[in-house]
Parts: structure tokens; sequence; C-alpha cells
């Protein structure tokens, strides 16, 4: 039975044979997926590119972090010696599928460089269901609460309810009951509601959000199970904030989609896209997701292929065909297909805009300076002075525009780390910090000021709400301000017309942190006109400076003039 040594000692001898090709079998496949657009969704497609990234990264001295081979196998290795406990293969050794020794490759092979302490502290894993998530989650967790020898080590399988929390530790246990030679040389038993090994003093049991008290606890591992249908983050914050005391904890997230997407796994969903697309920065999440593409035809098989990764092994063909055929004669049984079978949230307002396309859009040899006395429009988002806001200049550029936005925070809202990336977004001069704990205005107002003297500012869109001192001592300075509301008739087209320009490539931006996450964090919400007005899915997932850009988008497409201004609004631009 594969097992590391107590106390972080050297892994055994492995053979050259076939446990060594287990990484090698992860990253063909990562090659393979990022490479085929009709193997897998851009989700997994580009986790598979962040792991092929990383994984060449971490042979570079100068890396954070590095790769420990034997770890990733060991684990592996201890995967495939648990027993099926359903369907088919039942009683024989799990065989791990290639995504699924991504997976272990990913969470077991990274290293905090110098030491044997993992990188990843988090992991969440999306899938439709059958694909065996579970199968791969219960030894995960076994391993690490049984086999990396620290004491009193406190494994959990958790979930909502206490039943849901048992199907992956009945899983857990049925394991352990089928694996004599595991519980011999590890020291593990088994109780009805507890797996355990007395000479470290660790345990692994199930807990759910009705227990009578979840504080307390000393997270080394726990699963989240079905995460898309938690209805609060009760569990997972308790679970997030019970790891501070151990030296590798790990939260795993597993689950296919819901109706529910106004839970913490949409959340969780949500941030995992942006961290392998890069517009979050985290590097203890290890995440990935499969699903369907946008203008992927969810009737076509060539769609529940890309979906499934386990396809044919795990997946039976014949009975996903069957299934999808009944649901699409059958609008009763579609929704559960869609989640189920294609992992796709139904009922939520999803991303507006493809971070992908935005980020094509970059060009990091744009400078601001450049367009100096050229034409251009500037808006205004204030949310409050507690948060984030933001300044965007709109130049017209033929058909397109360049885009260039200034956030701005308190120092405060920093050192809380509302968004881990806010500090680099500091350094790298891509978030301006006042003092305090509230944001300085007077900052903006000068900024404002600045750039009408130095560009011809055609107008200054911005919100009454909680803007009109602003505006007023804007004026005074003589820029030239026009109010813009936040509704629907005044979002929906320029909206639209800012979708269309990234997709068309139309608009050009510097690639600034804080702008492409507040593009990210845009999700559409359609009346039934069609019209569409943009908004945050969460109150942490802001999109000042998205909306900025919007509204110089609408500025720029009324073709407004400097003497159409002056008409309008009596005002006068700097000289």
């Amino acid at each position: 039975m594969a097992k590391r040594a107590k106390g972080g000692g050297a892994p055994p001898s492995l053979s050259a044979d076939d446990p060594r090709r287990y990484v090698q079998d992860a990253l063909a496949y990562a090659q393979r997926t990022a490479d085929d657009p009709t193997s897998a969704s851009i989700h997994a497609r580009t986790a598979c590119e962040r792991f092929i990234r990383d994984y060449a990264e971490a042979t570079r001295k100068d890396s954070p972090w590095s790769f420990d081979e034997d770890a990733a196998i060991l684990a592996m290795l201890f995967a495939q010696q648990m027993p099926n406990i359903k369907g088919p293969e039942a009683g024989k050794p799990i065989h791990l599928m290639d995504w699924q020794k991504l997976v272990y490759t990913n969470v077991f092979g990274f290293m905090e460089r110098g030491t044997s302490t993992r990188r990843f502290r988090q992991g969440a894993v999306f899938v439709p269901k059958g694909n065996g998530k579970t199968t791969i989650s219960a030894p995960l967790a076994m391993y690490m609460t049984f086999g990396e020898g620290e004491g009193g080590a406190e494994g959990y399988a958790a979930a909502v309810t206490r039943d849901q929390a048992r199907i992956l530790f009945d899983t857990a246990q049925n394991m352990v009951r089928r694996s004599p030679d595991m519980r011999r040389e590890w020291g593990v038993g088994v109780t009805a509601n507890a797996i355990f090994q007395n000479e470290s003093a660790s345990k692994f049991v199930p807990i759910s959000s009705d227990a009578k008290a979840l504080d307390g606890h000393n997270v080394t591992v726990a699963v989240c199970d079905e995460i898309a249908s938690h209805r609060t983050s009760e569990v997972y914050d308790v679970l997030t904030t019970s790891m501070g005391k151990r030296r590798q904890p790990f939260l795993l997230s597993i689950s296919t989609a819901t109706a529910n997407s106004s839970g913490i796994g949409r959340q969780i969903w949500d941030y995992v896209l942006r961290v392998v697309l890069d517009t979050q920065q985290d590097d203890r999440l290890f995440g990935i997701i499969y699903s369907v593409d946008d203008t992927d035809d969810p009737w076509e098989e060539a769609t529940w292929i890309k979906a499934n990764p386990g396809w044919g092994l795990a997946v039976q063909p014949d009975a996903i065909r069957a299934i999808m055929r009944q649901a699409r004669n059958n609008p009763a049984l579609e929704a559960a297909a869609r989640t189920r079978h294609l992992n796709i949230w139904i009922g939520a307002d999803e991303a507006l805009f493809s971070t992908r396309a935005w980020t094509a859009c970059a060009d990091p040899s744009l400078r601001i300076e450049d367009f100096e006395g050229r034409e251009c429009h500037l808006a205004l988002d204030l949310a409050s002075k507690s948060d984030l806001a933001a300044v965007v200049a709109l130049f017209p550029d033929g058909l397109g525009y360049v885009a260039f936005s200034r956030c701005y925070l308190n120092e405060a809202a920093m050192m809380e780390a509302r968004n881990p990336s806010y500090p680099a977004w500091a350094n790298a001069n891509e978030l301006v910090i006042t003092p305090g704990n509230e944001t300085d205005f007077g900052v903006i107002e000068a900024d404002c000021v600045d750039y009408c003297r130095r560009f011809n500012v055609l107008s200054m869109a911005y919100d009454p709400w909680g803007s009109t001192q602003l505006a007023q001592r804007l004026q005074a300075e003589r820029v030239p301000m026009v109010e813009f509301r936040s509704n629907t008739q005044n979002f929906s087209e320029p909206t639209k017309e800012l979708e269309a320009s990234i997709r068309s490539g139309r608009i050009r931006h510097d690639g600034n942190g804080p702008l492409t996450w507040c593009i990210g964090n845009v999700v559409g919400h359609y009346d039934a006109r069609g019209n569409v007005f943009p908004r945050k899915a969460r109150p942490e997932n802001k999109i000042d400076a998205a909306v900025a850009l919007i509204m110089c988008i609408a500025r720029a497409m009324t073709n407004v003039s400097t003497s159409s201004i002056y008409e309008t609004r009596g005002l006068m631009t700097l000289g």
C-alpha cells in the first residue's frame, strides 16, 4: 500500500514503468486538451494551459514553486489501490482516468520550493454527473488524513445535509472496509460514523450544516460535496476559517451545476474561471471546470463529449444518448439533462463579456501619454467612499476605440484583502491607493482636471447618485460634466456595442488589471424586449471600471462634438 513515510521522509523507490507514466499521462492529456477546441470547453482547456505553464515554470529556480513527481505518484498509487464501490467495476481497483490524473498531479505535485509543503490550499472540480468525482475525492481525502504523517489530522466529508455528507463518507468507508492491506499497514479502523487512525489520533468523519456545532474544528482536509447545492456559504465559511493551524490544509469543492445560481457554488465557479483566465491572482487555488462553450449545440453528441471527460469510460455513451434524446422532446427533462450531463447552470445570468476575447484585445505597448491633445470621452463611477472607484478615458479610433482605466481604492480596503490582486495592481501602478479608510475623492478630482488639460475631453459622464458633489466641483473647474443615469434605457445599446467591439477586436486597451477584472465580473440581465443591463452577480465582484467604460461608449455613440457640449451644457473645456 503506497504510503509517504511519516515525518516527511523520502518516498520509497518506484519502478520506471507504469507508475512513472502517471504524471506524463496528465501532461499529455493537458496538452491534447489545450490544443484541441473539440476536446473540451474553454473552461477546461484554459485550466490545462495553466497546468502546462505552471509545470514549466516549476523547473526554474527562481519560481516560488517546485514540482515533486514522487509525491504526485504516491497519491495516485494509493488511489489506484482502493476499490471501486459502484457500477460494473465494483470491487476492482480504481483505474484513474487521464482527467483524474490531472487533478492529482496538480494537487499533490506542486510544492513550496525547498519544502515538502503542498502549494495548493483549495481545489474546485466541476464536472457532469457520472464522471467519477466522488471516486477520486474519497481517496484524496483519506490519503491526506492518514497518509501524510500529520498528528491529529482531521478530515471531513462536508455537505448541506448529513445525508449528502454521508454519500462521500460512505464511499470512503466502504473503500476502507474492502481494503484489508490498507487497514493493517496504516492502522486504520472503521466505525459507523468515523474512519480513524489511533496511532496518529486522526479521523475522517461526515459533517453538515445541521450539525449542532460547526465551529471548533481544526481542518486538515475537507471535501465540500455538491457545493452548487449549498444555499448559503455556512459550511464552506466554517471550513475555510478552520484551516489556519495546519501546515498544508486543503479544501476541495466538488460539484455539478444546478439551478442555484445565487449560492456559494456559483461564486466558486466564477472565481475559478477568473483564476484560470489569469484575471484573478490566486496561486493557492487549483480549479477545473468541464462544461460546454456558449456556441455549442446542446443536442449534438460532440457537445456531450466535450462536457464529459469520462466519455466512454465512466460515462456510457448509449445511456447519455438515450437521456438527451428524451430530454429534447420533453421540456420537463431538459433542465435536468443540461445541468447533470452538460454541467450548465440553469436560470443564471451569464458572464456578459468574453474575458478571453477581452484579453486578446490587449496591447501592452499602448500609453495614454501618446494620445495627448486627442478627442476623448471620460466617465466616472463612484460606488462609495469605502470601495473601488474608476475613471475611464475612451479615445475614438476609426471604427473602434482605445480605452484606458484608472481605479482608486482606500488603504484600509486593500489591507483587508477584499481582492488578493489589489496589492499587485497597486505595485504595478494600475490601482491608486489613498490613505485611510475612505477613498479620497480629491485625488480623483485632481486626475479628472489633469485629463482635461492634457486631452480634448468632449464629455465626462457621471451617475448623479453619489457623485453630485464631486460633479459640481468638477463643473466649477470647467470640466464638461454630463449626467448619465443608471437605467436600462441608457445602458442597453452601449453594453451591446462594447460586447460587439470586444468580439470583433475593435477595442484596444493596455491590459489594465482592475479593468480586466471588472469586465469579467459583468453579468447580463435581459428584459422581455431583449434590452440588457450590466450588473454584478455578487457584491464582491466589482464592475465599476466596466460600467465607466460602457458610459464612455454611450457618449461616443452620440458622436457629440465640443461645440454641441458648449450649447447643451454651457460648459467649457480647459485649454
